[in-house]
């Protein structure tokens, strides 16, 4: 039996005996509340910067790739197309 299909089961398990214990079914909640939200919320947080500017890079370097096909048809010119494409990205990467 893979390893997967093992904690898989052992998740369901736990779900199953969690919904069938109010008493349980309320630690939990308490538990999530005071500890998951608010860890979940700082890692949010801290990831948020850097995923906009994930972003940014990613838009910038979309608009660089637009811009070199406009000026290099990618359909009569592949080669050309790629080399000045690849150029403008490892550029932006030295940035």
């Amino acid at each position: 039996m893979p390893v997967y299909k093992l904690f898989y089961k052992i998740a369901k398990f736990g779900v199953r005996v969690l919904a069938q214990n109010p008493e349980l079914r309320a630690k939990t909640a308490s538990f999530v509340k005071d500890r998951v939200v608010p860890q979940a919320k700082a890692g949010w947080e801290k990831a948020k910067p850097r995923l906009e500017q994930a972003k940014d890079t990613a838009v910038g370097a979309a608009k660089d790739v637009a811009d070199v096909a406009r000026a290099n048809d990618p359909r009569e010119n592949p080669r050309k197309f790629l080399s000045e494409a690849s150029q403008r990205l490892r550029d932006r990467a030295k940035r």
